[in-house]
């Protein structure tokens, strides 16, 4: 298709379009957004919050944890997905051609055994391995990860796994996702770096020649999607088949046009339901189990604390309200009126069984544990056979 495209008149009204698109998908995910909320609590506090805001240094917030199952059954997860299914050490794929007329060819056979030897060289140079580890775990927990793939000079790949704050995605009819919708942040010196003085908004320009907030974060977003209105007959960046479009949210406008000639984000959900788009996953399911995990723990600390520190009575003329259980803590009573006077100090209120705690903590960690496939993955230690990834 040969379009009569004039960018400088509708530019803005492209860059509104996306802002309103971006901002509708936002909208429709809040309640996934307090739901992913309590599951990094639970499950992955190394990342950063889905719907807090907090400054560098303060992201770790373990208030809510009182055992560590939740934490270790992730990273088992991650590190199962990632030793069994893309394992750094060894080719863990193939290529073979879908033609049933060449497929059987062993010309072409060698051909993808060369290919599939540089893709593999490719890969371990790049941080393939290293984004590839939390995107699995993203998925495992979220149940949605999300990972770009660009050109890098040095390494000829560049992986980043998307935090799932930062990206809202559309579907086609069966499903497939279609356009991404990128979170990024700029201060106003960070993206003139990026486009230059003169391409900035005039707000920001205004910031950058007063030098107001040097530090004050802007939301930008990188639109990617099929092209629909291109000049076939040219490769240039702006009729690739793939768009990526840099907006200004705030300022509604289009900072860089350019464009892929593939899609290069990737998008994974652990498990799909129908009209949804965002996936569902075993922490999910693990969830009710680790937050009883953790008031059991939490209660069985208190019944330790009591053993090893118990609260004691002390005589008086009658106990002074409240009565007070914790440990060390101190109550006074009317001695003549415990055993006949026969105690003057003693330790009480210790009468809870620790070890029915412990019990009900093992019983709640291996369920948290056996949702998040712990044991499967410790399981496959055993398998002496090499298992290919349909086995896994």
């Amino acid at each position: 298709m040969i379009p009569n495209k004039s960018y400088g008149k509708n530019t803005m009204s492209r860059a509104e379009q996306i802002v309103g698109q971006h901002a509708a998908l936002k909208s429709d995910r809040v309640n996934f957004e307090s739901y992913w909320q309590t599951l990094h609590d639970f499950f992955y506090i190394e990342a950063s919050d889905v719907n807090r805001s907090y400054f560098p240094g303060t992201e770790l917030n373990i208030d809510k944890l009182y055992d560590s199952t939740t934490l270790e059954a992730a990273d088992v997860l991650a590190s199962g997905f990632m030793n069994y299914l893309t394992p750094p050490t060894s080719r863990w794929f193939s290529l073979k051609a879908k033609n049933p007329l060449i497929k059987d060819s062993k010309a072409v056979g060698r051909f993808l055994d060369d290919v599939a030897e540089e893709v593999n060289y490719v890969l371990d140079r790049s941080n393939f391995y290293t984004q590839m580890y939390t995107n699995f775990k993203s998925s495992g927990i979220y149940g949605t990860s999300c990972m770009i793939e660009e050109e890098d000079i040095e390494d000829d790949a560049r992986f980043t796994s998307i935090p799932i704050k930062n990206v809202c995605f559309r579907e086609d009819s069966r499903g497939r996702v279609v356009a991404y919708y990128i979170d990024f942040e700029y201060t106003a010196q960070q993206a003139a770096d990026r486009w230059g003085t003169e391409n900035l908004s005039d707000k920001l320009q205004e910031e950058m020649r007063q030098d107001i907030k040097p530090q004050k974060k802007h939301p930008f977003v990188l639109y990617i999607s099929k092209r629909h209105v291109r000049d076939v007959r040219k490769s240039d960046k702006e009729n690739l088949p793939i768009e990526a479009l840099w907006v200004d949210v705030n300022a509604k406008k289009v900072m860089e046009e350019s464009g892929y000639n593939e899609l290069p984000c990737m998008c994974h959900r652990f498990e799909k339901r129908p009209y949804i788009p965002w996936g569902f996953s075993p922490a999910m399911k693990a969830l009710p189990f680790a937050r009883v995990l953790n008031a059991a723990a939490k209660t069985n600390l208190r019944s330790m604390m009591k053993h090893t520190d118990p609260a004691v009575a002390i005589p008086d003329n009658a106990f002074l309200m409240p009565l007070n259980m914790n440990p060390r803590a101190i109550n006074y009573y009317n001695k003549a009126r415990m055993d006949g006077g026969s105690k003057d100090i003693f330790s009480f209120g210790n009468n809870g069984d620790p070890n029915a705690g412990m019990m009900a903590v093992d019983y709640y960690a291996g369920k948290v544990k056996s949702l998040m496939y712990y044991d499967v993955f410790l399981a496959f230690d055993r398998v002496t056979k090499q298992m290919n990834n349909p086995e896994i």
